[in-house]
């Protein structure tokens, strides 16, 4: 969840569960010299906490470009000897594309790159060894901003911009959660009946 203001910037904070497919440790020094680790542990989950910032740096027409960072902790899960590991904090760094379907509506795609490590200790020699667990991804989603106003309470009401009855303000209830909800007059149905479907064979619909 975040929140938006000023038109471009964003601050928030959000929790996530992942699925991870867990490979064989690699030395990242003396690599002739030592093989390959086991952990023994295929597949785990990993729990993540964190807060958001971000801003918006490009728009075209219902396209808008974002550049955000998550900043937080993580919890490796019960499988993993908790006291004997030390973790620092995660940094992703990603871009966000969205198309705005309507105004409280939007599809986007996010790649982004993360970057986090640990240090597991050995108490027998008191030393420790640093692993890294860095990971790409790209999410694919969706999101939606909560209205500020109530939907008119009208059934039959087919207003299309925010509008009162009586001393309250309402949000229009005809638009469809697909379609652009900044409303001007007509923008629901832009192109009148005599220029839809066969009557725009016509040369004259009339």
């Amino acid at each position: 969840m975040h929140v938006e203001f000023s038109g471009r910037y964003r601050i928030g904070g959000g929790y996530s569960f992942d699925f991870v497919n867990l490979g064989d440790f690699k030395p990242l020094t003396y690599r002739n010299d030592l093989r390959n680790f086991d952990p023994g542990l295929s597949n785990f989950f990993l729990k993540k906490y964190f807060v958001m910032l971000g801003a918006s740096v490009y728009r075209y027409d219902n396209y808008l470009l974002t550049v955000d960072a998550n900043i937080g902790g993580y919890s490796l899960g019960k499988n993993f000897d908790k006291a004997v590991i030390t973790k620092g904090l995660f940094f992703n760094l990603g871009t966000t594309i969205e198309r705005e379907m309507s105004e409280y509506f939007r599809l986007f795609v996010r790649p982004s790159y993360e970057l986090k490590n640990y240090s597991l200790a050995f108490t027998e020699s008191g030393q420790s060894i640093k692993h890294r667990f860095n990971a790409f991804y790209i999410h694919v989603g969706a999101t939606y901003r909560i209205p500020e106003l109530r939907r008119c309470f009208l059934k039959e009401c087919r207003i299309q911009i925010n509008h009162a009855h009586g001393n309250r303000e309402y949000r229009s209830r005809v638009h469809p959660i697909w379609k652009k909800q900044n409303p001007h007059y007509g923008e629901n149905y832009p192109n009148l009946i005599k220029y839809k479907g066969k009557n725009k064979r016509k040369l004259n619909p009339y």
